[in-house]
């Protein structure tokens, strides 16, 4: 103890007159070789290093892009926002309540059919020409408008076309009954016939035939 008493007291001594002072070798902790190892660096992230560092720039990107991806999502509801008040605003186009194929496909069988069997019991042309001949022209116009409108196309022209035989059977079978004063069969298709073409007219008046499910307006909500 008094040998390494007087060892401190003479080294610093000798500092004090150099004007530096050493720690002593015998205060010296002994080299190892972990102390000279990489210094680790705490952060907020975790510790400091390039993996970590890498993870932070991706951490970065996918913020990045979930915020552009919540202004993509905002941008097509506003969109979509916008596309709905157009079609509110647009508005619908007319049209009647009933097809007039509805009506008219059996309306053209009726007459083919009555106007085949008259011609088979009595032989008479004017089966011919009052029911197979009309009947048959109504079936095909008939037949066609259901085609158009399935394709979304305009059936305007077969409706008109069936309103017009519709109402020259209806002035033809009046003249006949008014000539014979006989309720069948003049009777009946003039009636018949007379509905028929107030039928057409009503379609043609609306609109024409409402549109197909698939491309009709949305209603308003």
């Amino acid at each position: 103890m008094a040998v390494a008493s007087t060892q401190l007291h003479g080294e610093a001594a000798v500092a004090r007159r150099h004007g530096t002072f050493r720690v002593p070798t015998s205060c010296r902790l002994p080299h190892h070789p972990l102390t000279s190892s990489t210094k680790l660096s705490i952060s907020t992230s975790g510790v400091g290093g390039k993996p970590f560092g890498f993870g932070a720039k991706i951490a970065a990107k996918c913020a990045n892009e979930n915020t552009r991806a919540e202004e993509l999502n905002l941008r097509s509801n506003q969109a979509g926002e916008l596309v709905a008040a157009v079609e509110d605003v647009t508005p619908q186009k007319r049209s009647a309540k009933i097809h007039d194929f509805c009506f008219g496909i059996p309306f053209g069988g009726l007459l083919f059919c009555m106007g085949l069997l008259g011609y088979f019991f009595s032989r008479s042309t004017v089966s011919l020409v009052l029911g197979v001949a009309p009947g048959l022209a109504t079936l095909f116009l008939g037949i066609l408008s259901l085609k158009f409108w399935r394709s979304g196309r305009s059936s305007f022209l077969f409706i008109l076309g069936q309103a017009a035989i519709s109402a020259v059977l209806a002035w033809k079978y009046s003249h006949a009954y008014l000539l014979t004063n006989r309720i069948l069969p003049w009777g009946f298709y003039a009636s018949l016939s007379t509905a028929m073409a107030c039928f057409y007219a009503y379609v043609l008046l609306a609109g024409g035939n409402p549109p197909p499910k698939k491309l009709a307006p949305a209603p308003a909500s």
